[in-house]
């Protein structure tokens, strides 16, 4: 293991991982803007708009991102929508993470006692209000940890961008090794930058729930190996 020649190449991957945070945050703060949109409609809309959202989650959830960021790049100019590498990044991941947020906002929003809604129709709030005031605050707690479970796998998703040539993590690691073919060191160090990204997460998300939210480490069981 060539320890100089990784050091030699952190920089280098310190500005590809840049690369991946900014495609990933960008991606899940657009995707919980549909997600909570869609999944407030496909708990409280009519038939008609609870089928479509729940047809959009089965495309979303049940096709590879690979697949996706494929159908973006190469479809979208050919509807006369030609973007950068990055914003076609964006587009792709968005569509990924907003039919995973959609079910989040669902499965919280049911989760509240519907002793609660009934409460807020008998003060005389609407069913809307109900959900804005009542419903939605609490659910906001119960989504943090899905929430940053989804953007661990956000993040990890976001190397198949590599697919388009973007310059994110796993591309410039792949690059680095078409060039010195010193396969261990580079994906050594790419593998450890992705664990530290997502353990950080983690550990962030574990201090937002203790001592913001303060409801606990267990909302979401599926990040309590991480923590």
């Amino acid at each position: 293991m060539d320890i100089s020649f990784m050091i030699e190449i952190v920089p280098r991957l310190l500005r590809a991982t840049w690369v991946t945070l900014q495609v990933s945050a960008i991606s899940l703060m657009i995707g919980l803007v549909f997600g909570i949109v869609l999944g407030v409609l496909r708990v409280y809309g009519n038939r008609f708009i609870v089928w479509c959202t729940k047809g959009f989650v089965i495309v979303a959830r049940g096709t590879p991102a690979a697949i996706q960021i494929y159908a973006a790049f190469f479809l979208l100019p050919r509807l006369g929508i030609r973007l950068p590498l990055f914003a076609v990044g964006v587009v792709a991941l968005t569509f990924n993470t907003s039919g995973y947020q959609v079910e989040i906002v669902r499965a919280a929003l049911e989760s509240i006692d519907k002793g609660q809604i009934e409460a807020g129709l008998a003060i005389g709030l609407t069913r809307w209000k109900t959900m804005l005031y009542i419903t939605l605050p609490q659910a906001v707690k119960r989504m943090m940890g899905p929430m940053t479970n989804e953007f661990a796998n956000l993040i990890k998703a976001s190397s198949a961008l590599m697919l388009i040539s973007l310059y994110e993590l796993t591309k410039s690691g792949h690059a680095i090794i078409a060039a010195t073919f010193k396969y261990a060191e580079v994906l050594v160090l790419v593998a450890l930058f992705y664990f530290v990204l997502v353990q950080s997460l983690c550990k962030l998300s574990a201090y937002l729930e203790n001592n913001v939210f303060n409801f606990g480490k267990t909302a979401d069981p599926r990040n309590e190996f991480l923590n």
